[in-house]
């Protein structure tokens, strides 16, 4: 079911070929079809980087997040050990005065 290629004259067979490029004869064919690589590249790249931008948005509201809930967390520690100091401050000063008394 091979199509080979037979030169009678000197038992020439051809059976397989390789095409290493195919280029447009005419010129403006060829500038269209550069143009169009040149397009399609271009659309890629910008669609990576918008991509790219996209994620390193993503990451940058996410470490902003958890550094906001780390700082509400510490806030509402930093409240529960002033709540603890004022109370031991109540209980020493309830000692002194009873110690005064």
């Amino acid at each position: 079911t091979r199509n080979n290629l037979i030169f009678s004259s000197n038992n020439l067979v051809i059976t397989n070929i390789d095409i290493q490029s195919v280029e447009p004869v005419d010129q403006r064919t060829r500038d269209a079809l550069q143009k169009s690589v040149q397009l399609a590249i271009e659309i890629t790249t910008k669609s990576q980087e918008a991509t790219a931008r996209h994620e390193a948005e993503r990451r940058e509201q996410e470490a902003k997040g958890r550094l906001e809930r780390q700082k509400i967390n510490d806030e509402a520690e930093a409240e529960k050990a002033k709540k603890s100091l004022l109370e031991l401050q109540a209980q020493s000063a309830t000692v002194e005065a009873s110690g005064q008394a």
